[in-house]
């Protein structure tokens, strides 16, 4: 590298601390639940787990995992609509 380079592009998703964003978000949404429930300590153990079970299931997947999740396992009507690949739940077999 030369000096006074500039990358064009970011190689890392987004990070909150030690947690990437999708992560994150998992975590605080089950903690919100725990404290709107009157279950702190629950809501906040629950979202540490859920949110480290979650970063286990993605490790060494592609980056778009859980947009991948949401395309296979939500209803299509939920999900993102794309024009080029059909719904999730039209599934042909050839043959």
């Amino acid at each position: 590298m030369e000096p006074g380079y500039i990358p064009r592009t970011l190689d890392h998703q987004e990070k909150f601390f030690f947690w990437e964003a999708d992560q994150f978000i998992l975590a605080v949404l089950i903690i919100g639940l725990g404290v709107s429930l009157g279950m702190m300590l629950s809501g906040i153990i629950g979202g540490g787990l859920v949110a480290y079970a979650y970063g286990r299931l993605k490790s060494g997947k592609h980056p778009k995992f859980a947009a991948h999740l949401m395309y296979w396992w939500l209803p299509s009507a939920i999900s993102t609509k794309t024009q080029i690949t059909p719904p999730s739940d039209c599934r042909y077999y050839l043959g």
